[in-house]
């Protein structure tokens, strides 16, 4: 069984992500949780104690080294959600997929693949598939079409199905709208795992393709919706705003395309076959004066069309936006947890590397994306930019970086080779060398610090000398101490920084507990 999940859910070999709850209790009384991106591969173990339901749960990165991927999932974060309604319209789509209840009560909607395929690709399905259902704003998994692997990114991990095993409250859903157990999954995957071809071919059919459209040439999302049948008032999936939006909305198209004699046109849309019942001459008149006053575009982020939308595809078509220049979308951003930190940037399905300050930054930010990418981004005003960024980091994953990255293990490691070039006498102390006598090595942190810059290795911008002190300090327990030095028949005092060698020979780093400000 588990030989069997794990084949079947394969992704990244060399990382894998955990979720676990903290101590901290959100609004409704629960834990809330973390996620983690751990660097260690993905073992039958992990998925004993996931089906187990052993804390942390398993989370599988879909994309692997070579920018493949044999899975990939729609997540709908929608709560509460008809999970029946929602595979009941798949099935009528003859679509491929398998509905899970997600932890949460939203859903991941799953695609498999027998063999790897390109992940731009499985994203381009996917997208197609969510925009075909309604749901053209969900999360796409993979996130990413490719990882920096070579920089240490890893991409985005989606949790597993089933933590808890048969218990859970993560299961497959059958067309009946009964949950499955892990067995029963298995089998409904078999009867829809795609081979490869299968998969390419998806949404390829030249009879569909000479279908007239009901608006030529026109934004995909109002084509879709009218394919599915008119645009109902109170219908949640098409129009809960309503009717009113939808003929507004197919004003802008007429205006679009037929700039002379529109508003006649307009009216010709007002009919059962499009808006159901169609609207009265009031509200004819009202649209027709806002859309006479300025040249209005499409209400993307309204109903009826938001969930429909199939933003790439709308800006090449003649009277969809493609008189616009369309910005790249930021979809997430995971933490390298280096020192200083790193920071991996997804922008439409492209990454960018940045460090804190430039990530802090939108100018800068700008700068990197348009140098890396090719992508400079439309100015937002600070506060815009800064609420962008805590919504992406409210859920942002964290990587783990090896430990030659943190600045305990760096500054261990500048500290012992230093030591190490002992001198003979406490006199070399005033020749630039450390001397270590009884356990206790001693040495002026002038000298000290030179090395460090000298190495290249140390933030000296972030941990200048002061803060490197106080780490010597807190790591090492590093002390002042003034010692006498006898130059020639001359004995001076010298103030000198000791350490116990052994300590950092052996060393463990300690825990630098936060000092609670005097208003906490």
């Amino acid at each position: 069984m588990i030989e069997r999940l794990k084949d079947i859910f394969k992704g990244l070999e060399s990382a894998h992500g955990i979720t676990f709850k903290t101590q901290e209790i959100r609004h409704d009384g629960k834990n809330e949780v973390r996620v983690k991106t751990i660097r260690e591969p993905v073992t039958n173990e992990l998925w004993e104690k996931h089906l187990k339901g052993e804390e942390p749960g398993l989370g599988i990165i879909p994309i692997n080294e070579d920018n493949k991927c044999q899975w990939g999932a729609i997540d709908i974060d929608t709560y509460p959600f008809d999970h029946l309604k929602l595979i009941k319209k798949i099935r009528e789509k003859h679509l491929p997929l398998i509905v899970f209840r997600s932890k949460s009560g939203g859903a991941h909607i799953y695609c498999f693949v027998k063999g790897f395929v390109a992940a731009s690709l499985m994203r381009q399905k996917l997208q197609l598939m969510a925009s075909a259902l309604g749901y053209a704003k969900a999360e796409i998994f993979p996130k990413q079409s490719k990882i920096m692997a070579e920089k240490g990114d890893v991409g985005n991990f989606l949790n597993m199905p089933y933590h808890g095993g048969d218990r859970t409250v993560k299961y497959a859903i059958d067309d009946e709208g009964n949950s499955l157990t892990i067995e029963n999954f298995i089998k409904l995957y078999d009867e829809y795992v795609l081979e490869v071809s299968q998969f390419k071919d998806l949404f390829i059919n030249k009879k569909q393709e000479k279908i007239k459209e009901e608006f030529p040439d026109g934004p995909p999302c109002l084509n879709t919706i009218i394919k599915n049948g008119p645009i109902i008032e109170g219908n949640g999936d098409v129009a809960a705003s309503g009717r009113d939006n939808g003929l507004f909305n197919i004003g802008v198209y007429v205006k679009k395309s037929n700039p002379i004699g529109w508003e006649d046109k307009l009216e010709d849309y007002n009919t059962e076959k499009y808006i159901k019942p169609p609207l009265k001459s009031t509200d004819i008149q009202r649209i027709l004066k806002q859309l006479d006053k300025k040249d209005y575009d499409y209400k993307c982020k309204d109903k009826p069309i938001c969930n429909f939308c199939d933003e790439r595809l709308c800006y090449t078509k003649q009277y969809g936006k493609g008189g616009d220049v369309r910005m790249p979308a930021i979809t997430a951003i995971r933490k390298y947890e280096s020192d200083p930190p790193i920071f991996f940037v997804d922008i439409d399905e492209e990454t960018v590397e940045v460090d804190a300050p430039t990530l802090h930054d939108h100018e800068k930010f700008s700068i990197e994306c348009m140098t890396e990418l090719g992508m400079p981004l439309i100015p937002v005003a600070k506060l815009v930019w800064r609420k962008q960024l805590a919504s992406l980091m409210k859920n942002m994953a964290t990587i783990e970086a090896p430990d030659d990255t943190k600045k305990d293990i760096q500054l261990k490691e500048l500290l012992t080779t230093f030591i190490s070039r002992d001198g003979k006498s406490m006199e070399d102390v005033l020749k630039r060398k450390p001397y270590t006598q009884n356990g206790v090595s001693y040495f002026k942190f002038k000298d000290f610090w030179a090395y460090v810059i000298k190495q290249k290795t140390w933030s000296e911008k972030k941990y200048p000398k002061n803060k490197t002190i106080r780490l010597l300090e807190d790591l090492f327990n590093a002390k002042t101490d003034v010692v006498k030095i006898t130059v020639g028949k001359e004995e001076k005092s010298v103030k000198v920084w000791t350490v116990e060698k052994i300590e950092v020979e052996k060393y463990i780093p300690k825990r630098i507990e936060k000092k609670p400000a005097a208003f906490e």
